[in-house]
């Protein structure tokens, strides 16, 4: 059974009063009662800005100054690597954006924890995370963005080595459905984000085979030469630029991985 967690607890107390769902319809009814646009900031005829984050150096590093709309891709060895607090930055500028401004992580594999992302600064009165079995990523990451009612969404996207929640049974119907390939749930994504004006990080294993590209405005290659250091590589940008990689001080934003 999927799991939606909406983080509205006071942040001292949220560890222990998650409001728990199951099922994946109600996700959808969970999106309802949080409203399509009226969590969303009001934004210009061009979409939103690039989303700046306060992590010195990396803007910099970034063909546009800032994470584009759309999906970025932020791959590392392991699906580690830097991407987490890389991801929990983003979080905490979507939110920043203003007073009404949510965001959402997809966590398969239950890896956050709410102490390490209120000491990441995340207001988790205006987070919700959602923990569907793998079989269900795809649907369930598609509605999310597509909702209109994140700033930014995270979505684990391959599966964390040594992390796996154990097998939880599914419904006949969702057993029979063949799951989505990569590409077409990184192009449907990419088709939510535009008309619902959404950012969403798709966190990577970068050791992971790939038959073939993927849609996404930005692909970001990760790595950590150093304990306090941060490798970043623009493998792939919508308009064509792409560099060498740049190492940056690495800024861990809180221990966000159980």
């Amino acid at each position: 059974m999927s799991k939606v967690i909406a983080l509205l607890a006071c942040p001292l107390l949220a560890a222990s009063m998650f409001s728990v769902m199951a099922a994946a319809h109600e996700v959808k009814a969970l999106l309802a009662q949080l409203g399509t646009r009226n969590l969303r900031l009001a934004v210009g005829a061009d979409g939103p800005p690039p989303l700046t984050v306060a992590w010195p150096c990396l803007n910099d590093v970034l063909p546009d100054g800032g994470f584009p709309q759309g999906v970025v891709e932020l791959t590392s060895p392991g699906a580690l690597g830097g991407a987490t607090s890389m991801a929990l930055a983003a979080i905490r500028s979507g939110q920043a954006r203003g007073h009404k401004a949510w965001c959402a992580w997809i966590d398969p594999e239950a890896t956050l924890h709410a102490p390490g992302l209120v000491a990441a600064g995340v207001d988790l009165n205006r987070m919700l995370v959602v923990r569907p079995a793998r079989a269900q990523l795809g649907p369930i990451a598609v509605r999310v963005v597509g909702s209109g009612a994140f700033e930014v969404v995270v979505v684990d996207f391959d599966a964390i080595a040594g992390a796996d929640r154990p097998a939880e049974p599914q419904p006949r119907k969702t057993r029979e459905k063949k799951a989505w390939a990569p590409e077409v749930l990184v192009r449907k994504l990419a088709l939510s984000a535009e008309s619902s004006e959404a950012m969403v990080l798709l966190l990577t294993d970068r050791l992971r085979a790939r038959g073939t590209a993927w849609p996404v405005s930005l692909r970001l290659e990760l790595g950590r030469p150093s304990r306090g250091e941060l490798s970043v590589k623009v493998a792939k940008d919508r308009r064509g630029r792409v560099g060498a990689a740049k190492t940056i001080a690495f800024q861990p934003i809180a221990r966000a991985v159980g």
